[in-house]
């Protein structure tokens, strides 16, 4: 596996570890502990999935695993002298989590349980208008974070950068933007969000088509809490390997932006996934727009930077601007381009769409994948890119996009169930309205490309969603508004 290297951390993380504290040489380790659970210091779980206890001495022998009074299942195999692999009892309920060793140590950490999201009923989905962004961009990196607050979850949602799309001699060009803004899904729950508040801590250079990932102790290793912006297009339309981080608090982007540890190649319109603490980063167009088959994993180290860039297996094909899953034991790529495109992918009926999708098995422990990619099934009905993909746990909804029917908005959202490690196929379209319609913008609009799209949980587990920016294919106009549910 490749892996680069840096110095850098991020500077709240730094801080942290000077106020350790100490004469130099370190506290006792104890002999044993609990370190991290499903890839973070105090994870939010639900029930029914899979989870890992990371840490060292639970010994070989089998003990038992409690979340509150609920024991928690374990096979023998599953048990090891630094890893247990367990699954949330349905019956889980508020408490902590404990480890009781076969000689009787127990071990315990803060875990947060949330129930299994309601059935996702694609036919009722309705699309609202949401606050609107302060500026019309397409390509904007747009992430969210949960914080637990007693039995509820509280969400921050980050938008960075982006792309003020405009003609110039009958040519759609892109000028990339570095503003940074912050909103908060409201207390009222339903969906609805806080205006855009811009923030004074802007990007270092502009970026469009950039991946975003928010990491705090809920999902990784880090004790506080961080924005990365990975790759982009640059201001000269070329592809970057740059990854820009910085603090955040609930409320706001509260230090510069710095950079951290690079990709090892320029990439925009990646697939960016970010699961148990990992950052994965799928395919991408290089800095001349040629789509790539490369595959990074990075890590959210305790100290705020990447612990470095792990290249996996290559894609079979090229593929950029599509989408992706990881589940608790496989990856998914769906959709996208093979062909080189104009940043952003373009507006023209060529190059023809992906349909394939691809799949590789990852490891539930380690998060690096555990064999090559795969051909996977066919799951969209027709060759699809630029797209917003919302994981809702148990459904996956594709959003707007190029493909076949894009001039007419036939197939605006598209939605496939999933259960563990299988997608369904993406059918529809779905839901009673479309983004389309009028929700937001002139009736009659249409299609929306190059959206982003983001999803969060409330306290009971259900989803909500929200996808932001776009070109209108119809006007070439921006699209200033954002939509959920």
């Amino acid at each position: 596996m490749a892996r680069t290297a840096t110095a850098r951390v991020l500077p709240a993380a730094a801080a942290l570890c000077l106020a350790c504290g100490g004469d130099g040489s370190g506290p006792a380790l104890a002999p044993a502990r609990i370190d991290y659970v499903d890839g973070a210091i105090e994870p939010i779980l639900v029930r029914g999935q899979q989870f890992v206890i990371e840490g060292f001495g639970f010994g070989t022998a089998r003990g038992t695993v409690r979340l509150g009074v609920t024991e928690a299942p374990v096979a023998d195999s599953a048990w090891a002298d630094r890893t247990i692999t367990s699954t949330v009892p349905d019956a889980a309920a508020a408490g902590p989590l404990t480890v009781i060793t076969a000689g009787g140590r127990r071990l315990t950490a803060t875990v947060h349980v949330l129930p299994r999201p309601p059935l996702f009923k694609p036919d009722s989905l309705e699309w609202l208008a949401r606050a609107p962004l302060p500026r019309a961009p397409a390509g904007v990196a747009l992430a969210a974070a949960e914080y637990p607050a007693g039995t509820a979850v509280r969400t921050t949602l980050f938008d960075a950068g982006g792309a003020e799309p405009f003609d110039s001699s009958g040519q759609l060009l892109m000028a990339p933007d570095s503003g940074v803004y912050v909103a908060r899904a409201l207390d009222a729950g339903g969906g609805t969000i806080s205006a855009w508040a811009r923030q004074g801590q802007a990007l270092p250079a502009p970026r469009a088509f950039a991946a975003a990932a928010v990491a705090t102790r809920h999902n990784s290793r880090l004790p506080g809490s961080a924005l990365y912006v990975i790759g982009g297009i640059d201001a000269a339309r070329r592809a970057q390997a740059t990854v820009l981080g910085a603090d955040v608090t609930p409320d706001s982007v509260s230090r510069r932006f710095i950079p951290l540890e690079p990709l090892p190649t320029p990439v925009a319109g990646a697939i960016a996934v970010v699961r148990r603490g990992r950052i994965y980063v799928i395919g991408g167009t290089n800095a001349q727009g040629l789509p790539q088959r490369t595959v990074y994993v990075g890590r959210i180290g305790a100290d705020g930077h990447i612990d470095g860039w792990y290249q996996q297996p290559l894609l079979p094909a090229p593929r950029a601007y599509g989408g992706g899953l990881v589940r608790d034991g496989r990856v998914v790529a769906i959709g996208g381009v093979a062909e080189a495109v104009p940043p952003g992918g373009g507006v023209d009926a060529a190059p023809q769409r992906l349909v394939t999708s691809d799949t590789a098995p990852v490891s539930l422990v380690s998060g690096f994948f555990t064999g090559p990619w795969s051909p996977g099934p066919t799951l969209l009905p027709e060759g699809r890119s630029q797209f917003a993909l919302l994981d809702l746990g148990t459904a996956v909804l594709v959003v707007g996009g190029m493909y076949d029917g894009a001039t007419a908005n036939d197939a605006e959202t598209l939605a496939a169930t999933t259960a563990g490690d299988s997608v369904g196929p993406l059918t529809g379209p779905v839901g009673v309205n479309r983004i389309g319609d009028g929700t937001c913008g002139p009736a009659g609009a249409g299609t929306l490309i190059g959206p982003a799209g983001v999803t969060w949980r409330e306290g009971d587990g259900r989803y909500r969603g929200l996808v932001a920016g776009g070109l209108d294919l119809t006007t070439r106009g921006r699209r200033t508004c954002s939509w959920g549910f």
